[in-house]
């Protein structure tokens, strides 16, 4: 298992410290029963979906607010597995890949979505608060599509940096994993738009500067 791990750089201390080590279990365990990278990939999709359910039509509760943060968390966790088990098994391919980036995107929009349609429920009807799920949409999709280009775009011998433990810390505000545990307040809604707002604000900001950085890049790579 070892082997089939991506390198650190980039990553938050969530997605190094706690994602991928549930993704490599569940990689092990898909890998020995003989499921497939793509099959992981599937149930990944329908665990967000799942949660994605829980926020969007479900009473807001406590409890809700608990099986929504734990559905998002399983199906980040699977998401890492997917990518582990083709590695791990020699089973990777171009569709594979297409598939875990599309369920991505899908992700990143259906989650927001949820939450707009969830504060209905909560009476947060002011033009305020439904404009935070929208640009939280926008903001993760931007994130996303900036991420997925730079890293098609660079040269493929271009020197990998090293990795930065701060530069983890700084990161974990961006970090989906973060904004699923995020969801354990959503029994309580109006402390959850608090975190919520905040989270949107950092990772505004790490969208603007990693953009920055990743078109001073692929400037300089011609």
């Amino acid at each position: 298992m070892r082997d089939a791990q991506k390198g650190k750089r980039g990553v938050s201390l969530y997605s190094r410290w706690i994602n991928r080590p549930l993704g490599r279990a569940f990689a092990a365990a898909a890998a020995t029963f003989g499921i497939g990278p793509n099959a992981v990939t599937v149930v990944s999709a329908l665990v967000t979906i799942a949660g994605v359910v829980v926020v969007a039509a479900a009473p807001i509760t406590v409890v809700a607010g608990v099986a929504a943060a734990a559905l998002f968390v399983l199906g980040f966790a699977l998401d890492a597995a997917d990518g582990q088990v083709a590695r791990l098994t020699g089973a990777s391919s171009r569709a594979g890949e297409w598939l875990d980036h599309v369920v991505d995107a899908g992700k990143m929009v259906a989650v927001h979505a949820a939450v707009l349609v969830g504060f209905d429920g909560a009476d947060l009807h002011g033009g305020v608060w439904l404009l935070a799920p929208l640009a939280y949409s926008l903001v993760s999709v931007v994130l996303f599509a900036g991420l997925t280009l730079h890293s098609l775009l660079m040269p493929r011998d271009a020197a990998p940096g090293t990795p930065s433990t701060a530069r983890a810390v700084l990161l974990l505000p961006a970090d989906y994993g973060v904004l699923a545990v995020a969801f354990v307040l959503w029994g309580a809604p109006q402390l959850f738009i608090v975190v919520y707002a905040a989270l949107l604000l950092a990772t505004t900001v790490i969208t603007a500067l990693l953009c920055r950085k990743w078109f001073r890049t692929l400037t300089a790579a011609g």
